[in-house]
């Protein structure tokens, strides 16, 4: 009798200890991304071919877009002196960290263009650009979905999810075994 108390302690131990190991490594894997984003950002600064301007936020540390909310400007100034006072960059349709003014903004030409953010975090950064007016040709134009398919990258659902699927599984294996080894010492006994 005394042994099969202690073979049953042993095993809810056994099992109360692999319970914690595995919260502790779902709940690290779970905050490792979250904890990457902050801090520092990057702009890419790039034309639409309409006159247009968009830039691209991401986060220094790991390159993953800035979700965050954004107040910042755009300016320019051509080739010939012409000076484009401050416009304020607006969300893009395009994804998430991409931020743009509208086609037609910017006349075509040779322009050194600086983009500043005061919030979330300030930050500034310049590029020379030449806007130019593309003419886009019915049979050119690649509708989004033909460009997935083409094998253009595209944001994965997920890696940590993955990630997470898996330990609960082997989770669950561990469990059930516990389990039956729980119930066989107890039947044993």
């Amino acid at each position: 009798m005394i042994a099969a108390t202690v073979a049953r302690r042993r095993a809810w131990a056994m099992l109360v200890a692999l319970l914690a190991m595995l919260s502790a490594l779902l709940l690290g894997l779970g905050a490792a991304p979250a904890q990457a984003h902050g801090g520092p950002i990057e702009g890419q600064i790039a034309q639409d071919g309409e006159g247009g301007i968009y830039v691209s936020f991401v986060y220094a540390k790991d390159s993953h877009p800035v979700e965050a909310l954004i107040t910042a400007t755009v300016e320019g100034r051509s080739a010939t002196g012409e000076l484009l006072e401050p416009v304020p960059l607006v969300s893009a349709s395009q994804g998430s960290g991409i931020w743009g003014v509208p086609a037609g903004t910017f006349p075509e030409g040779s322009w050194d263009v600086t983009v500043r953010v005061t919030d979330p975090i300030a930050y500034e950064t310049s590029a020379p650009l030449e806007i130019v007016m593309v003419d886009v040709v019915a049979e050119d134009y690649v509708a989004p979905a033909a460009a997935v398919a083409d094998g253009a990258p595209v944001e994965e659902f997920g890696s940590w999810f993955g990630v997470g699927l898996g330990v609960a599984a082997v989770a669950v294996v561990v469990v059930v075994g516990a389990l039956l080894v729980f119930r066989r010492s107890r039947v044993s006994a």
